[in-house]
């Protein structure tokens, strides 16, 4: 766990320390990347995000640079390497593994996840449900018919709710923060089969079941475990076809 009470709060005053903390990393880093170039005027500031967000833009002679203020407590060698991610954007060169590898190792770490999640869900703009009753389909029923048969009525039920727009792109989510399902209301017409709504709420509550997980620093949640469950739908391959078709 993140153990600094104020950063648990989401809600703390951010120590100037922390700024120039911040703006002697890219000072460092750009005297590596550019030695022949004087270093710009930095300047640094913390904002409030929900995730790992920064930027830096160079502009007359200034950098500006933000930073989530989820990383007020980040060490030095992590300041750094995201010095080194952002600046090398900036001046187009390729960043060495290690900075990203340094990154990466402590963004995926469990107490940033946490963080992450907690400001996700302190932060987050909530979606608005609709309830599970469309104009054609129930995602109730067919949500506990589906427990039934793939899950033994074991999977914890989130809400469910069609989407107050119909959407294409994507036909299905589930919101980890809020603990809710939403299916496209693109979804519910006579014209859609009721085995495509099925595979498509199926897929969702696997989410529920499986999460996400982290492999090689990164946020997995589409894992090989998922992809071969998946597949053991019934009308996995007719629905996919359907899908790809309309």
């Amino acid at each position: 766990m993140i153990r600094t009470k104020n950063q648990l709060s989401l809600n703390f005053p951010l120590p100037i320390s922390l700024v120039t903390d911040i703006e002697l990393a890219f000072q460092r880093v750009h005297r590596q990347l550019k030695p022949r170039t004087p270093i710009p005027t930095i300047h640094a500031e913390f904002f409030a995000s929900v995730g790992a967000n920064h930027s830096a833009t160079l502009e007359d002679g200034a950098l500006r640079v933000r930073v989530s203020d989820l990383f007020v407590d980040a060490p030095t060698d992590v300041y750094e390497a995201l010095a080194t991610i952002l600046l090398s954007k900036i001046y187009s060169k390729k960043v060495a593994p290690q900075h990203n590898q340094t990154y990466r190792r402590y963004t995926m770490s469990e107490p940033m996840i946490e963080l992450r999640n907690r400001a996700r869900f302190e932060r987050g703009r909530l979606t608005s449900t609709t309830g599970p009753q469309g104009k054609f389909y129930n995602l109730a029923p067919l949500f506990e018919e589906i427990d039934r048969k793939y899950f033994s009525s074991e999977l914890k039920r989130p809400e469910l709710s069609w989407t107050t727009r119909k959407t294409r792109s994507v036909l299905g989510r589930y919101d980890f923060d809020q603990e809710v399902i939403f299916i496209s209301r693109t979804l519910d017409s006579p014209e859609v089969p009721e085995y495509v709504v099925r595979y498509i709420l199926f897929h969702e509550m696997l989410h529920v079941k499986h999460g996400t997980k982290i492999c090689n620093l990164r946020e997995v949640v589409h894992s090989p475990e998922f992809r071969l469950e998946e597949r053991q739908f019934e009308f996995y391959i007719l629905a996919n076809d359907w899908l790809n078709q309309n």
